[in-house]
């Protein structure tokens, strides 16, 4: 398991934790599916050391406790998982991108909606790119 470790700035600690969230779930999702279904000892011990990786990751962040930590923050974890992350924190900001861009076309967004919503998937990007 090869580890890596970024600098995540304070603009996007939220949306990542979001993401990271997301992945918990659908994880413990998973780890169920396979509980219940019997899957082999292999595959629930997978699903359990994920949750054990995302887990420290959120801490990290703050959850369950409260309040996303302000300011740059420091994450270090297996590149699979912190890839995984941030490439799901930048579909979520494309996506926020389109919908800021439909509502600049028509008059409904909001001034700087599109530039911020660009800056944000632009961040992530190159969070991205160092993760890689």
């Amino acid at each position: 398991m090869a580890l890596a470790s970024v600098e995540v700035p304070a603009a996007l600690v939220a949306p990542l934790r979001e993401t990271l969230v997301l992945l918990y779930e659908a994880t413990v999702e998973a780890l169920h599916l396979a509980v219940r279904g019997a899957g082999p000892p292999s595959e629930v011990q997978r699903h359990r050391e994920r949750l054990r990786q995302l887990e420290a990751l959120l801490e990290r962040m703050g959850w369950p406790a409260g309040a996303v930590p302000e300011g740059a923050l420091e994450l270090s974890g297996p590149r699979d998982v912190l890839r995984d992350a941030i490439y799901g924190a930048l579909i979520d900001a494309g996506e926020r991108l389109a919908a800021a861009c439909n509502g600049s076309w028509q008059g409904t967004g909001e001034p700087d909606g599109v530039r911020q919503a660009a800056a944000e998937v632009i961040a992530l990007d190159r969070l991205l790119a160092r993760v890689r």
